[in-house]
């Protein structure tokens, strides 16, 4: 009689559980673009063939102040370069894939996460995706500072602390 009780409570508690317990899985939607800004290059999918990108991008690094601003292919990638007003090179790189076109940006060696937006923006107003806006008089900027040299990095005399004092700690005295 316990058998047939136990078996009946574990029937149960698997017919309680099912496949609703792992909930539906998202669908990608293909209609938004997506800003995302990750180690010092931004990136957004445009609905586009790269020939529609190539004059908006040229037009967005004008309205932001890019100058020597030079056309180069590699492979089947077109890639823009440029450099700001203060001498930081722009490489606008565009991967054309079927009806979706990549575009990414990177500024300086570090990256600048407030201009690569602008730009992104200014391409998405050019293209009409984005509602019209002033250009602004001074290109949003701030250089990320160079992580490996950093002053808010920890002193060699605390980082190697440790280090210096093990030679005379771990020696057999004679």
């Amino acid at each position: 009689m316990r058998r047939i009780a136990l078996a009946a409570a574990v029937f149960s508690g698997i017919q309680t559980t099912g496949c609703m317990t792992a909930g539906r899985v998202a669908e990608p939607v293909m209609s938004a673009t997506v800003f995302t800004y990750t180690a010092g290059r931004a990136t957004q999918d445009f609905h586009y063939p790269p020939t529609t990108l190539q004059s908006a991008i040229t037009g967005a690094m004008d309205d932001l102040r890019v100058h020597s601003v030079r056309l180069t292919q590699d492979g089947g990638m077109l890639i823009y370069n440029g450099s700001t007003a203060d001498d930081r090179r722009v490489a606008v790189t565009i991967r054309p894939n079927q009806a979706v076109s990549r575009v990414s940006v990177r500024i300086g060696w570090f990256g600048d996460e407030p201009l690569s937006r602008a730009l992104m923006d200014r391409i998405g107003i050019r293209l009409g995706e984005l509602p019209p806006s002033a250009i602004p008089v001074d290109p949003p900027s701030e250089p990320a500072s160079n992580p490996y040299f950093s002053r808010d990095a920890v002193p060699d005399s605390v980082m190697l602390r440790d280090q210096a004092d093990a030679i005379y700690r771990d020696t057999p005295v004679p």
